[in-house]
């Protein structure tokens, strides 16, 4: 039975994806974001593993796509909460001395804009390991990734700050 219910499921997205992207990009306000939503609904319908028949498969798909779009939304207003914020920085860091705390600031606002520009998993990955100090695993659990996609979104954020360093010509 969830062979077929899959096998539904997958038509029934295949058939309405077009529509089903443009409803989601309606609701959460960009294509990019839309497509995830509906991306994330296909595969929340696909784990149910429920046997109840779906009488009205466009409603379902749509409802599913809609809450999919207050998850993605609850999720996105979360993570704005926890954008990297200068305030939040551990400070003990800091040197006691004037101008190399002055200069460590410095640092630590540039950084701080260069985080912001990433996609907020791979810029919370990377804020939790290097300036939290959680290992991967710890990440991975904590936002319900893989290990590998943890190493990717560090890796990623190293890179876009590296490249950035580079423009500003500071390396």
């Amino acid at each position: 039975m969830a062979i077929n219910r899959n096998a539904l499921l997958y038509q029934l997205f295949k058939l309405y994806h077009r529509e089903a992207v443009r409803f989601a990009t309606r609701l959460v306000g960009n294509r990019d974001s839309g497509e995830e939503v509906v991306q994330d609904a296909y595969l929340k319908l696909v784990a149910r593993r429920s046997t109840t028949p779906i009488d009205h498969p466009k409603s379902y798909l749509f409802t599913a796509t809609r809450h999919a779009a207050i998850d993605f939304t609850d999720r996105q207003r979360r993570e704005w909460q926890r954008r990297v914020d200068l305030d939040s920085l551990d400070e003990a860091h800091l040197a006691d001395d004037g101008a190399a705390r002055m200069e460590m600031q410095r640092e630590l606002a540039k950084l701080a804009v260069y985080l912001n520009a990433l996609p907020p998993p791979c810029r919370q990955a990377f804020v939790m390991n290097k300036l939290q100090g959680y290992t991967h695993l710890e990440i991975a659990a904590y936002l319900g990734i893989s290990t590998s996609m943890v190493e990717k979104h560090i890796v990623r954020a190293l890179l876009h700050c590296r490249s950035l360093l580079l423009a500003d010509g500071d390396l």
